[in-house]
């Protein structure tokens, strides 16, 4: 019999997302490792490294916009213009310039 790598999807993809974004000390074997032994207490066969890799330098690079709270400090402490609300409120958060264009790592 033969044993595939799982597909990481539900509430595993998940929890390695919020890993790989709570935790980036952690290198993607470490994580590799954790989300390995998380699908074996759930009864999965683990996901290959490939795809762990995939998707922990995704979550990683995913910019994620301030909260409403850290949004209104910025602005009130002037590191941000007030236009920021606008942005926030309309769903059209500005990207980084250099998002996703970079040299790969």
């Amino acid at each position: 019999m033969v044993v595939c790598a799982a597909r990481l999807e539900g509430k595993l993809r998940d929890e390695l997302e919020r890993m790989a974004r709570k935790q980036k000390e952690y290198s993607i074997a470490e994580l590799n490792r954790a989300i390995g032994e998380r699908a074996e207490t759930l009864g999965l066969t683990r996901p290959s490294y490939a795809r762990v890799r995939q998707v922990v330098n995704g979550a990683r690079a995913r910019v994620e916009p301030p909260s409403w709270g850290e949004l209104l400090l910025d602005v009130d402490l002037r590191k941000r213009p007030p236009e920021a609300l606008i942005d926030k409120l309309a769903g059209t958060w500005p990207m980084d310039e250099q998002s996703g264009i970079g040299p790969r790592r």
